[in-house]
């Protein structure tokens, strides 16, 4: 009897694998075709990756920093990032302090913004808060990308787009952007 229910169970199992098989691979096709149109793919900016990649690292510095101060070692935390670029201390310098600085400056700018939405201010200051912040990140990347060496430079911006954006992306590199030119920064 314990032998039978094995025997129907294992069929029952097969049986539903094969249907799965055979019907999956078509839902699967309807539902791709059905996405493709209303998925579109949105470019990422260059002084975007940055600063992901720049505050991504401002918060591993932080975290590592809380872990040496509870006695543990933060210092594998601190260098993942440039440990994955294969970055010298030194080559990977301008890119920490770049890091710090943003991190600051946007800590700076988005409590404002807090007490502006706290106030009830209007949104064209706000706006004009979003603008500052572009402006800065704008100015950031421009100072950093000055201060690597090209190949540096072609490593890092290679490496963020794989590590922010590994799916298909596009990434857009504007030829004459504010990245490149730099903007001052109101305060």
């Amino acid at each position: 009897m314990f032998a039978t229910l094995r025997r129907i169970t294992s069929l029952a199992i097969i049986f539903l694998f094969l249907l799965g098989a055979v019907t999956l691979p078509a839902v699967a096709q309807q539902t791709s075709s059905q996405l493709v149109p209303s998925t579109r793919l949105k470019p990422l900016s260059l002084p975007h990756l940055y600063w992901h990649f720049l505050i991504h690292q401002s918060v591993l510095d932080a975290r590592a920093k809380e872990l040496n101060a509870e006695g543990k070692n933060g210092t594998p935390l601190r260098n993942y990032l440039q440990t994955r670029l294969g970055f010298s201390d030194a080559d990977y310098a301008p890119i920490r302090e770049s890091s710090q600085r943003l991190a600051s400056e946007l800590n700076a700018l988005n409590q404002q913004a807090k007490s502006l939405r706290l106030s009830g201010s209007d949104s064209g200051q706000l706006e004009l808060l979003l603008d500052d912040r572009e402006t800065y990140i704008d100015n950031e990347v421009y100072a950093l990308s000055n201060e690597l060496s090209p190949q540096k430079k072609v490593t890092l911006e290679k490496f963020m787009a794989q590590f922010f954006a590994p799916k298909e992306v596009s990434i857009q590199i504007p030829q004459s952007s504010s990245a490149t030119t730099g903007k001052a920064v109101s305060k």
